[in-house]
């Protein structure tokens, strides 16, 4: 999948509803970096832009929270 696709699926996922939670989708980030393998090439930057992404989603389910 390139990255115009990549983006294609999310939004599509997004318009139908399929989207998880904040709390969910973080917690799916830290099963996947769990499972990451840091002896693998470019596996620490994949690593760091998943916290990246996981911080984001955290601070959208506090804002969600303060509500």
């Amino acid at each position: 999948m390139n990255r115009t696709d990549v983006l294609i699926a999310i939004a599509e996922i997004a318009r139908t509803g399929g989207a998880s939670a904040p709390e969910d989708a973080i917690s799916q980030l830290a099963v996947i970096i769990d499972g990451l393998e840091l002896s693998s090439s470019g596996s620490e930057q994949v690593m760091e832009m998943l916290l990246r992404i996981a911080a984001c989603l955290w601070n959208l389910q506090q804002e969600r929270m303060r509500w």
